[in-house]
């Protein structure tokens, strides 16, 4: 992906986490699949012409993820996700019909597609900008900028 966010901006995202309130939210199907989330909505991430908003996504150490698709009543169709407090022990998320996806760099992922974490013994925490768009779209849109 190309860098829309900077190392700075990740800097002062991972010291905004350190005080937060993550909650668990429900999937499409209504059950709690496992993740943290906290809703803050940061305006200077929704730059793009696109429908966003942006919200941060915490495991906790040995937590598992159950597979799933994300709840789409929440415009979480595509999602940029950015890991903080990157090391070489943060966890990958898998498909079940797909690849593994490390996180060394931000991913865009396609949330509608089943998927899940098994974590490990490390806090595993994600900036993530969401999109009401298909990822072929906002792939577009990111690449273009």
């Amino acid at each position: 992906m190309p860098n829309v966010i900077s190392a700075e901006e990740i800097k002062e995202l991972e010291l905004l986490t350190e005080q937060s309130n993550f909650i668990a939210y429900p999937t499409k199907g209504g059950a709690y699949d496992g993740n943290l989330c906290w809703d803050n909505n940061i305006e200077k991430y929704n730059k793009f012409p696109l429908k966003s908003y942006t919200m941060f996504v915490r495991q906790l150490p040995r937590s598992k993820v159950i597979p799933h698709t994300d709840n789409d009543k929440w415009n979480r169709n595509t999602v940029l996700i950015v890991p903080l407090n990157w090391h070489k022990d943060y966890a990958n998320c898998e498909f079940i019909d797909g690849p593994i996806v490390t996180h060394e760099t931000p991913v865009l992922m396609n949330t509608q597609k089943e998927h899940f974490v098994n974590n490990n013994n490390h806090v595993r925490t994600n900036f993530q900008i969401c999109f009401a768009e298909p990822i072929e779209e906002v792939y577009k849109c990111l690449t273009h900028i």
